[in-house]
C-alpha cells in the first residue's frame, strides 16, 4: 500500500510540474524576446539623441540569452513523516524561477563600420518596397541628393539657419513627392541552357564557369524526366521618380537613374534624424501633417513605445496607432533603421567582434 501511495504522489508531482512549467517557460521566452527588441530600439533612439548633440554613436547587441529555470516543489502535507501519513488530496505545486545569463557584444568590427557607413544598397531599398513599405517615407529618409540638368538638390528639412547657404535644397513637397521604381534589364525569359537528369552531375561545373548571375529551375518533360533550365537572372535598376509636386525646376525627366541620385548610409540616416531632433521644432512632418519622426521630452499621454535617458533628460517615442490621423510613424522609422542595420552590416560581425561582456 505504501508503494502505491508513493507512486501516486510522484506521478502527481510530475504531472503537476509539467502542467505548471508550460506557462512559465512560454512567458520567460516571450519576455526575453521583448527585452532583445526593447534593447535594439533603445540603442537606435539613444544614438539619434547622441547625434543630435554632436556626440559619437556607439552600437552593441545582445548576442545570446540563456534562460536557466530553477524548479521548486511544494506540497500541502509534511513529507518528512511516515509515508502512510501522506494525504492523498494534498496540493502539490511547482514554482519556477528564472536566472538568465546573456552576452552584450560591442559592434566595433571593421565589417560593421563598413556596413553602417556604406550608402544603403539599392537592392535593400527594393526589398523594403516589395514588403509594402511606403515609398515616399523611404525616399524622404534615404535619399541624400538628386541631380538633374547639371543641378544638385539636397534633401535636408532642417531649419534654414542650419543648412549650407551655398546649396540648393528640396522643399517639403518635393521631398515627400519622391518615390522609387524598379526597371527590368530586358533579359530574355528563355533558358540559356537546359540539361537532362543524366547530365545533373555536370550542372555544378557548368554553373561554376558562368560569370553572371543565374538561376536554375527544374521541370519535367513529357516522359516525366527532370530537366534543369538555367536562366540569366534579370538585372533590375532602382530609379527615383519625380511626380507631381516633386518635379524639379528645369528638369524634364520623371525618373532619375542611379547616376543621378545618392542614398544615405544608415549612420547618415541616424545623424540626419539627430539634426532634425536638434533643429527647429524637433520633428519631421509631411506636408499633409503626418508625423515622420518626433521625440518628445515628456511622456506622451497615450503611453510610449520607446524611452531612453541621456545626461539627465528623457526622450520618448510614441507607439504606432494605425487608426490615428494624422499618422505618427516614429516607431516605424526606428524599426526601419533596425532592419537597415541588419541588412547593411556583415552577418559575421557579431561572431568576430572582439570584446564580449557576459553577465550572469
Amino acid at each position: 500500500m505504501k508503494h502505491w501511495i508513493a507512486a501516486a504522489a510522484a506521478m502527481a508531482t510530475t504531472l503537476t510540474g509539467c502542467a505548471s512549467m508550460r506557462t512559465p517557460m512560454t512567458e520567460f521566452a516571450t519576455d526575453y524576446n521583448r527585452v532583445i527588441a526593447d534593447t535594439s530600439n533603445e540603442m537606435i533612439l539613444l544614438n539619434i539623441v547622441r547625434a543630435s548633440r554632436g556626440e559619437p554613436t556607439h552600437y552593441s547587441a545582445l548576442s545570446s540569452v540563456s534562460g536557466n529555470l530553477a524548479i521548486e516543489g511544494t506540497a500541502g502535507a509534511d513529507l518528512s513523516g511516515i509515508i502512510d501519513d501522506i494525504d492523498g488530496g494534498a496540493e502539490i505545486g511547482v514554482s519556477v524561477r528564472s536566472a538568465p545569463s546573456f552576452q552584450i557584444i560591442p559592434l566595433n568590427t571593421a565589417d560593421f563600420a563598413t556596413g553602417i557607413l556604406r550608402p544603403v544598397e539599392p537592392n535593400v531599398v527594393a526589398l523594403f518596397l516589395s514588403q509594402g513599405w511606403n515609398e515616399n517615407l523611404l525616399a524622404a529618409l534615404l535619399v541624400e541628393s538628386v541631380s538633374c540638368g547639371g543641378i544638385t538638390y539636397y534633401n535636408d528639412l532642417r531649419g534654414d539657419e542650419d543648412r549650407n547657404p551655398d546649396r540648393l535644397y528640396l522643399d517639403p513637397d518635393q521631398t515627400f513627392g519622391l518615390g522609387f521604381e524598379t526597371t527590368d534589364g530586358g533579359n530574355t525569359n528563355e533558358p540559356i541552357i537546359s540539361m537532362g537528369a543524366d547530365q545533373a552531375t555536370s550542372l555544378g561545373m557548368v554553373l561554376e564557369n558562368l560569370t553572371d548571375d543565374y538561376r536554375v529551375t527544374v521541370r519535367r518533360d513529357d516522359e516525366g524526366k527532370a530537366i534543369f533550365d538555367v536562366f540569366q537572372r534579370s538585372q533590375q535598376t532602382l530609379n527615383i521618380t519625380l511626380s507631381g509636386s516633386s518635379r524639379l525646376t528645369g528638369c524634364a525627366v520623371t525618373a532619375l537613374s542611379p547616376d543621378d541620385y545618392e542614398l544615405r548610409s544608415v549612420e547618415g540616416v541616424i545623424y540626419y534624424l539627430g539634426e532634425i531632433l536638434r533643429s527647429g521644432g524637433g520633428e519631421m512632418r509631411t506636408p499633409g501633417g503626418d508625423i515622420v519622426f518626433r521625440v518628445p521630452n515628456s511622456a506622451p499621454a497615450g503611453g510610449h513605445a520607446i524611452h531612453v535617458s541621456h545626461e539627465g533628460q528623457s526622450f520618448f517615442v510614441e507607439p504606432a496607432n494605425p487608426g490615428q490621423r494624422p499618422r505618427n510613424r516614429s516607431s516605424q522609422v526606428i524599426s526601419l533603421i533596425t532592419q537597415l542595420i541588419a541588412l547593411q552590416t556583415a552577418s559575421d560581425a557579431l561572431e568576430r567582434s572582439p570584446s564580449t561582456l557576459t553577465i550572469n
